[in-house]
Order: C-alpha cells, then structure tokens, then sequence
C-alpha cells in the first residue's frame, strides 16, 4: 500500500537567497536525521542533486558548542558515524563525518563546504540547537538554506496550532493518517546507479584545500569505543567530560535496528499490559536512537502496519479520537502506535508551535494558577546539588536518579514520579521546571527533545486536566506518590540495582 513518496509537504526555505549555479554539488548538512535511510532530509537532497546533475555530498557535523555537549552524548552520536561511514560508503554517496575541536574556530566546516555548493539542505528540528543552528545558517550563508522534517509520521507543518491535549491531537491523527503515508520518504533514498557519486579527483580536492580537515577515521574509531580508550580520544574535545558514555550501551542504526526487531518478536505482544512494568517492561527502548535519528519512527510505523496487513479499510471510524479501536488492529499494537505516533509527535507539535515550549511560562493557565497558589506552602526542600547526587530520604526516588546518572535513561513510570518528587522538593515550581531540564538534558540519552519537554511540563500540568482533591504544594495538579507507587509494583530487583 505504499507509494513513492511526495516530499514537498516537508521541505521549506528558510530564506530566499538564490541558489549558487556554479555550484559543484548539492550539500546535505545532517545534524539532526543522522541515518541514510528513511530520511526524507537525504531523500530530498538527493532529488535536488539529480534535477541539477551535480554529485550529491553528505556532511554530518558534531557541534561541541551547546550547552549540554558531553562524553556520553558525544560517543552516542560518534557511534552512529561509524555505521553511517560505511552505509553512505556502501550506496555510493560522497559522506564527511565532522567533530568540531577545540582548534576548528567558529566558522565550521559548514560554510567552507557551501561556499561552493548550489544549496544547502538540512534538518528541520524544532528545539534545542539543531533549531538555532538552521535559524542562524540560513542567516549567515549567502544561499538558499532549505530544511526538511524527517521527526515522524507527520509533517509538522501539517498542523495550525499546538494542540493542548492528547485527544485532540489523536483526532487529528486519526483524521489525517492515510494522507500522511504518502510524504513518508522512501525506505531507500537513492536506487543504484543514481549518478550522485563526487569523482575521487574532486572529493580530493575538497579534503586536501580545506583548512579544517576531515575528522581521521582513526580517531572516530577510537572515540566510539567503550572504556578508556574511548575515553582519551573524548579527552581532546572541550567538552564536560564528567559525563561518561553509558556502558554497553552503542549509538547507531545497526543497533536500533537490532532491538527493533527484538521489541516486534518479543514485547511488542503485551505492551498494552505490561509496558509500565519496572520488572520486564514491555517496552521498545529506542528513545535515544530516535532522538539522535539513528531510526525513523516512520520505518517502525511502516513495518508494524505492513507485518498486520493494516489497510486503511479496517480503520472504525466511530473510533476517532479514541485511544483503542480506531485502527482496527490488536490492543497491543494499538497501545504502541498511539504512543509513537499520537505522544511523541505530540511534544513535536507544541515544540513547532511554541518557541517557549521548554519554558515555565508554556504551561496552560489553571496550572500556572494552581501552582502560584500553593507556591508558598511548606514543603521538604532539597539542594540541586542533593538532587543530582540521589541524596534524599526516598529510596525509589534515588534509584531513579541514579539510573538516570549511570544508564542515560529512568523507567518509563518511574520518571513521571521522578518529576512529581522534584516539584515536592524545588523551593518554587519555576525551580522545579529548571532542575527537571537541568538534570535530564545532561543525563539523559534521549534529553534536549520535544518528548523529553512534554515529559517534564506534564508532570506540571501540561497535557493534562486539573484533578482533585486540592493537595499541598501541587493544588489541582496530577498527584504520584512513592507509597503508592511502591504498592503497585514490584520493586525490589529495581532498588536492588541502583538503590546504592
């Protein structure tokens, strides 16, 4: 039931400037879709480059300059890199892996490469510095500066406004699903013999004129691997290097797709029961390749419905806006695809909508109220410092930090009651909000996203409804408590393993 894809829907200009015709290439500048396939980025690029026949060339930079640039997130990305050099390799596509050093200054390799490109084409992510740095390039560079969303299932650029709740979105969704299958990009972007191959005499040239050189595989190499070795090349970079990579955990598409296919044989078959379970949970775990775009969500969308024979006759249409029913498949499957498609993509509308989505101010009014009001109610107060170091008087909560410091992610249930405590223990629930974001975009594998952003501002309220009774500190804001948490799980093997 798949088609060619329509790209068009994806793609904009983020400035008018004219595209250079002596250009020698098109330039792709990944920063965000870091994979090749199912990339409509890529995809489109390479369309680009055939309409003009000029060679295709791929840069995929690692920027140290943000604020959270870290051991652990650096090796994450570099991991990537090393599948991406020799699948590009592989299709026959010119590709420059860039790590930004402490000598490469500020211009980057960005703008020597398009000085002699027709166009650059990159990612359209809406928040954190992939947004800033597409803002400002489009700025700066004397060419036309497209983008393209490759984040999910939808174009963002679909929707009109932030939608404030789940449901709404969903009906959304549900309303617009089939017509949104046809700007999925292709599983492959380019089909051999395509003729966007850089001639090695040009390619060359690229390498040995510039002044900035191409990141030595040698060191990529070592820099992705695990232990200290890994370590010592991470060293070179100005960078926090209190951060370390989570062991055996590797970045990557070779990976994510490894456990994809784990998840579809194995949980995916009771993940509408057991995905909140701390013991086994039924869950896919591939947050943090979906972040770094290491996986398409639309390449797991695609094989789950192929893998049903859904088509779009079995949908039930009095189902819309439901969270079951609607799609006409197993509960299970329809438990994961609303939240692949109906949650996640959720965090990237209201971040493509709001500028001020990861701000305290986002959140809907009668949150903001009911936190003001109860604002200067007594409460157990912490330190950011105690926080950060699972320094507090409840052991489940100090798990779930110390799982986050040491593993790059918390349980999927845990987290939510992490954020609640924080709220408990901040002085003021702006301060809560700011550790939130603080702890999990240094920590976290899968920080500095829309959903991580959604995660946090619903434990505020955000997403949510207005419940009761009125309690301290969180007035009519959602309540979680470890005592009842620790009720309704099993808990021990969890404590067991970070409770010290």
């Amino acid at each position: 039931m798949f088609m060619k894809s329509n790209l068009s829907d994806r793609a904009r200009a983020l400035n008018t400037k004219p595209l250079n015709n002596d250009g020698k290439y098109v330039l792709y500048w990944m920063i965000a879709n870091r994979r090749f396939h199912c990339n409509a980025a890529l995809e489109y690029a390479a369309q680009v480059a055939q309409e003009r026949q000029v060679p295709l060339l791929v840069l995929e930079e690692i920027s140290t300059r943000h604020a959270f640039a870290n051991d652990r997130i650096t090796a994450f990305m570099i991991q990537g890199m090393l599948d991406n050099i020799r699948t590009f390799r592989e299709n026959e596509i010119r590709y420059i892996p860039w790590v930004e050093t402490p000598i490469s200054g500020h211009i980057g390799k960005l703008h020597e490469l398009a000085s002699d490109a027709v166009m650059v084409i990159s990612d359209e992510f809406p928040t954190y510095f992939p947004r800033k740095a597409v803002e400002s390039a489009a700025v700066s560079l004397p060419l036309r500066f497209m983008v393209v969303d490759s984040n999910g299932v939808f174009p963002m650029a679909w929707t009109e406004r932030a939608y404030p709740t789940a449901h709404g979105f969903r009906r959304f969704v549900h309303e617009r699903f089939v017509d949104c299958i046809e700007t999925w990009p292709s599983h492959e972007p380019v089909q051999p013999g395509h003729g966007l191959w850089m001639e090695d005499d040009a390619f060359n040239a690229i390498s040995l004129e510039s002044k900035l050189g191409v990141t030595p595989f040698e060191w990529l190499w070592r820099a992705g691997e695990q232990g200290s070795s890994g370590l010592d090349a991470l060293s070179t970079l100005d960078i926090d290097h209190s951060i370390p990579p989570v062991a055996n955990v590797q970045g990557g598409r070779d990976t994510a797709v490894r456990m994809l296919r784990e998840f579809l044989s194995n949980r995916l078959n009771r993940y509408h029961e057991d995905r909140n379970q701390v013991k086994n949970p039924a869950t896919s775990g591939l947050s943090p390749w979906f972040h770094f775009g290491h996986l398409s969500t639309v390449e797991v969308v695609r094989r789950i419905l192929d893998t049903n024979g859904w088509m779009p006759d079995l949908i039930n249409a009095s189902r819309r806006g439901a969270r079951a029913g609607w799609w006409g498949l197993p509960e299970p499957v329809e438990a994961f695809l609303d939240q692949i498609i109906t949650w996640r993509e959720l965090g990237f509308n209201n971040a493509f909508h709001n500028p001020e989505h990861n701000d305290f101010n986002s959140l809907p009014n009668w949150a903001k109220i009911t936190l003001s009001e109860h604002a200067d109610d007594e409460r157990t107060t912490y330190t950011l410092e105690q926080i950060r170091n699972a320094d507090t008087h409840d052991e489940i909560w100090n798990a779930a930090q110390r799982q986050l410091v040491r593993k790059g992610i918390i349980h999927n249930y845990l987290r939510m009651l992490w954020g609640k405590r924080i709220l408990e223990w901040a002085e003021s629930p702006e301060q809560a909000a700011d550790w939130m974001i603080e702890l999990n975009d240094t920590y976290a594998l899968d920080g500095r996203d829309p959903n991580s952003y959604t995660g946090i501002f619903w434990v505020l309220g955000r997403h949510d409804r207005a419940w009761g009774p009125e309690r301290a500190i969180f007035g009519k804001i959602r309540y979680m408590s470890s005592e009842n948490t620790r009720r309704k799980f099993d808990l021990k093997p969890y404590l067991q393993e970070f409770g010290h």
